[in-house]
């Protein structure tokens, strides 16, 4: 979805995992999106592990970590992984960390962490 204030990016395999994609800003009106995809890759998970990467997000407000706090619970209900992927340094890793939502919502900093 691009043109609007948060980018989608297409499912890809990662290591074993399916990785949701994410850029650009996740606030009040781009939540609901966020939301539908991680739902929707849930779907498409079949038994991986699902990873939201969002290295890319520059903005992350109370809206979209409620989101993404739906979304893990629904992944919970399917019996699926769900992480979510942010560096130290990037705007959703800095509004989680202030929230207190790093171990809830299990984040690691790469897509990929070595083994």
């Amino acid at each position: 979805m691009v043109g609007e204030l948060l980018e989608v990016k297409p499912l890809r395999d990662v290591s074993g995992a399916r990785v949701l994609g994410l850029a650009g800003e996740v606030d009040l009106s781009t939540a609901p999106t966020l939301e539908k995809a991680i739902l929707a890759a849930l779907t498409e998970v079949n038994g991986k592990k699902l990873v939201v990467d969002m290295a890319e997000v520059t903005f992350l407000a109370s809206a979209g970590m409620s989101a993404l706090i739906a979304g893990r619970e629904r992944a919970v209900e399917k019996g699926v992984e769900m992480v979510i992927a942010a560096t130290p340094h990037g705007a959703a890793y800095r509004s989680l960390e202030i929230a207190g939502l790093i171990e809830v919502l299990s984040v690691q900093q790469e897509v990929a962490p070595p083994v």
